[in-house]
């Protein structure tokens, strides 16, 4: 990785591009390993001192014939300045920039650069950028978006619209279950957009599927990508479209937002998705039209936005992961999928749910579920939410003998059972040790807590409400009773 300002040793000005070429020489070598990838150095006059020499297959023009002149004075860059003289001259990281020029033979390229300047001390010497070449990531573009339409149309011959679910595939009866699903029955019958807030594996996209189906646009099409799966310079491409002739091997290709015309397009993980695309996003979402990339022409679009995030909104607008305006575009109603141990009760609910699932796949005969295995699942904290207890439930499946028709401990998944055996391991004996009355109940007091941290995953706020404490009162007792949160409460 590349530091968002370079720095070198001051030297003399004799001695400048000296270190400017050493110095550089290290960052080539820790770059090599990034493939189609591209380097350029420049000094901070302009004067090309270092290409990669698959710039020569890229714009015809020999590194040795060129390194020495003047940026400017080789590449025929139009009306555009050179990045490069930008990052030096203002001083400044430029990321993810669209570079337009033509070859030595007069043919467009177009690359896509990062730019950084290089520092000795306050003075700019230079600047590094690297560079990909935008047709070579247009043919993955391209394959993704055949992937994208070869899944819709399989989708499709198994639903009529794209998708697999509807509230009735939602399984739980907790009271913060049945709200979810009441205030997104209200939301379907809207045209608002809709923002999915919850951890992974709560099952977001199940109520995007289900807010879908319950919607006027039910006949429309569902189309859903996840966005921390798209490399950010594929990204675009693939929800914009593009025009022939963009870029070398660009074809006229609608984007999913063409793609869900009438219908839904859902965007999950939308947190992942970088600033600068968030901004051509959010333009899409203020005037409902986008521009394929290539064309000066708008296109109207007429597709309902559902997006989903993992990630505390506050946090990712305070960490600069997402624009503030671009949530707010978004989040015009926001729903909430709540994590499994919030959802009272839903837990054995959801483990008979797969447990019968499995019986019939794996051909099963359980029809009960131990004490001790139904203590263990209502105990533990589900990190991983309704995914993880579907898993654990399978792993078990597996380990069951076809005859046995209890599910027993033995069966989970390792890690559980391990969990189970530590948390009974505190007990009192009054033949080893202290006797010390005082002693005794401040171990069991440290356990108590150190267990009720655990189940609420480690927040304070809540674990002091459970237990009928004051945050100060918990936080004193934390203190007394050494009790570290970061080594004492690992939450699996």
């Amino acid at each position: 990785m590349i530091n968002s300002h370079m720095t070198v040793p001051p030297e003399n000005s004799k001695k400048t591009e000296k270190n400017l070429h050493r110095e550089f020489e290290l960052i080539i070598e820790s770059l090599n390993c990034l493939q189609d990838s591209y380097f350029s150095i420049v000094d901070a006059s302009g004067k090309i001192i270092f290409l990669s020499q698959g710039f020569e297959e890229i714009d015809g023009y020999q590194v040795n014939q060129v390194i020495g002149k003047n940026v400017l004075d080789v590449y025929k860059l139009g009306n555009e300045n050179s990045v490069h003289m930008i990052a030096i001259n203002e001083k400044r990281v430029l990321k993810n920039r669209l570079l337009n020029y033509l070859s030595s033979d007069g043919k467009p390229v177009k690359l896509l650069m990062d730019i950084h300047p290089v520092f000795s001390g306050n003075e700019v010497i230079g600047s590094v950028a690297v560079s990909f070449d935008k047709s070579k990531t247009q043919i993955l573009s391209d394959r993704v978006m055949e992937l994208q339409k070869a899944l819709s149309q399989q989708i499709k011959k198994n639903s009529q619209n794209g998708t697999d679910f509807c509230f009735d595939d939602i399984i739980g009866s907790s009271e913060i279950m049945r709200n979810v699903i009441n205030m997104a029955k209200r939301v379907a019958s809207t045209e608002s957009r809709v923002m999915i807030l919850g951890e992974t594996g709560t099952g977001k996209e199940l109520l995007a599927h289900s807010i879908h189906n319950h919607s006027p646009r039910s006949s429309g099409p569902f189309v859903a990508i996840n966005c921390s799966a798209i490399p950010d310079t594929l990204l675009e491409s693939i929800l914009f479209g593009t025009t022939k002739g963009a870029f070398t091997g660009a074809e006229n290709k609608p984007g999913l937002f063409e793609e869900a015309n009438n219908g839904t397009l859902f965007l999950d993980e939308i947190n992942s998705m970088n600033i600068m695309l968030q901004s051509k996003l959010l333009r899409a979402l203020e005037t409902n039209r986008v521009r394929r990339l290539g064309s000066n022409k708008e296109i109207p679009i007429n597709a309902r936005i559902i997006s989903a995030m993992n990630m505390d909104p506050k946090e990712a607008i305070e960490s600069e992961k997402m624009r503030s305006d671009f949530f707010y575009r978004l989040a015009v109603v926001t729903l909430e999928s709540p994590p499994l141990r919030k959802r009272e009760g839903d837990i054995l609910t959801l483990s008979w749910y797969y447990i019968k699932k499995y019986n019939k796949k794996m051909g099963r005969k359980i029809n009960e579920i131990s004490p001790e295995v139904v203590n263990i699942l209502e105990n533990y904290n589900w990190p991983g939410n309704v995914r993880e207890l579907s898993h654990c439930i399978e792993h078990a499946m597996n380990m069951v003998e076809p005859t046995q028709t209890s599910l027993l401990v033995e069966h989970l998944p390792g890690f559980l059972q391990i969990k189970n055996k530590n948390d009974n391991v505190f007990s009192v004996n009054l033949d080893q040790g202290s006797n010390d009355y005082n002693q005794l109940m401040a171990q069991f007091e440290r356990k108590l807590l150190i267990d009720a941290l655990k189940k609420n995953n480690g927040n304070i706020s809540q674990t002091a409400k459970k237990l009928n404490l004051s945050r100060q009162n918990l936080f004193y007792k934390l203190k007394r009773l050494r009790i570290d949160i970061k080594q004492d409460i690992q939450i699996s």
